[in-house]
């Protein structure tokens, strides 16, 4: 199994199940990083919260997919590659370049249509089954299905990457007005602007119980963990027969989403 940074895959995942992780990178100015090797979440956020400027992202290349795959093929038959969606990056397209490179070596890339914890999810589904074939149609058919909700304390960095008007991001500042989005078929999707912080949370978590039954489900965050453990104690309550897990946004989400960024991922039964 082959995935790439913006997975947020838990290091234990990462090696009980032995998944290769490509990162993508980060660019501060002239410098470049590669997402969870060459810079920490600690540290990421740290330099953000100084920057003038966004730090920039950018999709790893083919070649360097190409190589991932060459390795593999030395001991495998082959492999699935679960990557971010195509909506919001390139690199799905680069591991598809990548693996054309690699004669002999089957390579199914599925482009899971989200970000973060649900490409962790699809990865351990994957690992679960006992062929390539198997492990395609059960990710296939859960694509569709991956739910990011997320919440976000501040316009500022969307507003610093494009993605919504100076005005807009000084009078929502001004408001202190919470936006909760969703990742969900091939968009990303504003739910509501809710004015506070401790409005939105119950907010994000009732959208969620509106959702259910799930199939998998976890609590992410940016330099926001107590909060997220709040959010996963309450669920454990609601859910029992769940394992909920705390993962970490990365770098190369966390550029879009900023510091204290919160999210309830989730596959739909």
């Amino acid at each position: 199994m082959v995935t790439d940074s913006t997975a947020d895959l838990p290091k234990e995942w990462r090696e009980r199940y032995d998944i290769e992780v490509v990162p993508l990178k980060v660019l501060f100015g002239t410098e470049t990083f590669r997402d969870g090797v060459d810079i920490d979440n600690e540290e990421f956020f740290r330099r953000l919260s100084t920057a003038t400027k966004l730090p920039t992202t950018s999709a790893p290349s083919p070649g360097e997919f190409a190589e991932v795959y060459e390795r593999l093929a030395k001991d495998h038959d082959g492999c699935i590659s679960i990557h971010i969606g195509a909506q919001l990056s390139a690199t799905a397209e680069a591991a598809r370049v990548g693996a054309q490179s690699v004669e002999g070596f089957k390579v199914n890339v599925i482009d899971s249509e989200t970000v973060t914890f649900p490409m962790a999810f699809l990865c351990r589904i994957a690992a679960q089954c006992e062929s390539l074939d198997q492990a395609t149609e059960a990710v296939t058919q859960r694509v569709p299905k991956c739910m990011v909700l997320a919440l976000l304390d501040t316009l500022k960095y969307l507003e610093m990457g494009g993605r919504m008007s100076r005005a807009a991001a000084v009078v929502g500042t001004m408001l202190n007005v919470k936006p909760l989005l969703l990742v969900a078929d091939r968009e990303i999707k504003p739910v509501e602007r809710v004015r506070t912080r401790s409005r939105a949370i119950p907010r994000m978590v009732e959208f969620f119980r509106n959702d259910l039954p799930v199939e998998h489900v976890a609590v992410v965050h940016a330099q926001a963990a107590d909060e997220a453990e709040e959010i996963a104690a309450g669920l454990r309550k609601e859910l029992p027969d769940f394992e909920i897990t705390i993962g970490q946004i990365g770098s190369v989400l966390g550029t879009h989403t900023g510091p204290k960024a919160l999210g309830l991922v989730y596959i739909k039964k």
